[in-house]
């Protein structure tokens, strides 16, 4: 389907959305020639169709430019970083390439003209979303003053609630790979010839579902090995049974066999950069005691445990609760920037005047949020491990596998068994006929169950209407949902 055909369609649903929550502010995608060297390239604002530029003083100073450039070359290597409106290609928690994928087009055959024109309507609509968002949360804020971080979750953090970090001892323990781990690279070994395969979590309900985890308030105080044994004979009981929040520092003696490849406890994702893992939150440590001999060393104990959504602005709790926003890709995209931006580090600006190796990666909450999606994930990769698939490596709501072509439709059904889906583009061609239920054994949300049935399908028509859904007035969403079912059916006749 070409960008043209999108626009046939979204015309045929009912009008555009009236309101404007972003000012003059328009939005566009710049796909330089050179990744690496911000110079001639093709852009599109909006939609708009393609054109050709020669450097960055071609690019319009009243739009947000999303691009395809590193952030390596955008911050180090190049000055790109001194334009203001322009932004790298992680500056969303899906880069362009994410984007034509889980919409079912191919990057490396795509050509560039489609390709801008494509992915700057999608970032346009997700940003129009977001600008949304903010404003009903916080209307006093100028729409000026949305979108001036480095990423869109530095953004959206705003929306949430303040986050505590660690100071002083704690906070040089709160390090990527030390104390916590983002990504986890297994020691399965995949087939020869074998491709990478991924799967994720529909990411509204894996949004909330993060959103909800009991997360730690402080202050927390330090609790040395003789203070424990003081307390306790049974160090590992103790902090299983305890209703406080920790942060353990641990020393596994044995993991069993079967569960410590997959789990890949201290494994580096760089070769250069190998940090002994010492330290695990509270949720890692319940899932970790249950398959391994753990000696407890000390611990960092917390006042108290509550939920984070329950203090969300009501805006951000009706966007993540309301159904239509489960149909929705680029809403989904937000939900995820959500809980993300609830485990960011602290803002260059409120970092206390210390050394950069004496500050703390992420907060007290960042470190819990990131513990409940290592363990939540892992649960999933065991599970296909299980299965008979090659899981290389996990976390931030998906698992990706190593897979014969001849393997993909087993993993697709067996993952969907699950609660995990394929990409749009990794949906085999025929697979699921279209008025058929597709099987399915995660959130039986009825809007996450109708997502995932046009996904498989690969519906790529209803699903554009579907994603622009969330920017029309609540009372406008029920009505605009018949009309595009109504005409599905009529397409159908």
């Amino acid at each position: 389907m070409s960008t043209a055909d999108v626009q046939k369609t979204q015309a045929k649903t009912g009008s555009k959305p009236t309101r404007d929550d972003t000012g003059s502010l328009k939005f566009g995608l710049v796909l330089f020639d050179d990744e690496n060297d911000p110079k001639a390239g093709w852009c599109s604002v909006n939609g708009s169709p393609a054109k050709r530029i020669e450097g960055m003083n071609e690019l319009a100073t009243d739009t947000l430019w999303w691009s395809n450039m590193t952030y390596e070359s955008f911050f180090r290597t190049t000055e790109a970083w001194r334009n203001p409106w322009l932004r790298h290609d992680a500056y969303l928690v899906t880069k362009p390439k994410d984007v034509l994928q889980e919409w079912g087009y191919d990057p490396a055959t795509s050509p560039a003209d489609f390709i801008v024109k494509f992915c700057s309507m999608v970032f346009a609509r997700m940003m129009t979303m977001a600008a949304k968002l903010v404003r009903e949360a916080l209307p006093k804020l100028s729409p000026t003053n949305i979108f001036t971080g480095n990423t869109l979750r530095e953004d959206l953090r705003r929306l949430l609630p303040e986050a505590e970090f660690p100071r002083g001892e704690a906070a040089t323990i709160m390090r990527q790979g030390q104390a916590f781990a983002e990504f986890t690279r297994t020691t399965v070994r995949g087939i020869k010839g074998a491709r990478i395969f991924v799967l994720r979590k529909p990411r509204v309900s894996y949004a909330f579902q993060m959103l909800t985890t009991p997360v730690p308030v402080g202050p927390f105080d330090f609790l040395p090995r003789s203070e424990l044994r003081s307390i306790t004979s049974d160090r590992v009981e103790w902090i299983r049974t305890e209703t406080r929040p920790c942060m353990v520092e641990v020393a596994v003696q044995q993991m069993e066999a079967e569960v410590a490849p997959v789990y890949g406890f201290g494994n580096s994702m760089d070769k250069d950069k190998r940090i002994p893992r010492s330290w695990v939150a509270h949720p890692e440590f319940l899932t970790m005691a249950a398959f391994s001999e753990i000696e407890v060393k000390s611990a960092w104990v917390g006042k108290e445990y509550a939920q984070m959504n329950l203090a969300l602005p009501d805006p951000v709790k009706a966007f993540l609760s309301d159904r239509y926003t489960e149909l929705s890709w680029c809403a989904g995209v937000i939900a995820e920037t959500l809980w993300r931006a609830a485990a960011l580090g602290e803002p260059k600006g409120r970092m206390p005047q210390v050394a950069p190796e004496d500050r703390a990666h992420t907060s007290w909450r960042g470190a819990w949020l990131k513990a409940a999606d290592k363990t939540a994930m892992f649960l999933d990769a065991m599970k296909l491990t299980e299965m008979g698939y090659a899981t290389v490596s996990y976390g931030l709501g998906w698992v990706s596998c190593l897979v014969t072509d001849d393997q993909i439709p087993d993993l697709v059904r067996d993952a969907m068994t699950i609660g995990l889906m394929p990409k749009f583009n990794d949906v085999p061609d025929g697979m699921f006929a279209p008025n058929r239920p597709i099987p399915w054994g995660g959130d039986q949300n009825n809007m996450t169950k109708m997502l995932l049935q046009f996904t498989m399908t690969k519906d790529r028509d209803f699903l554009w209407n579907f994603d622009k859904l969330p920017l029309y007035d609540k009372g406008q969403r029920e009505q605009m949902l018949r009309q595009m079912l109504e005409a599905r059916k009529k397409q159908q006749m």
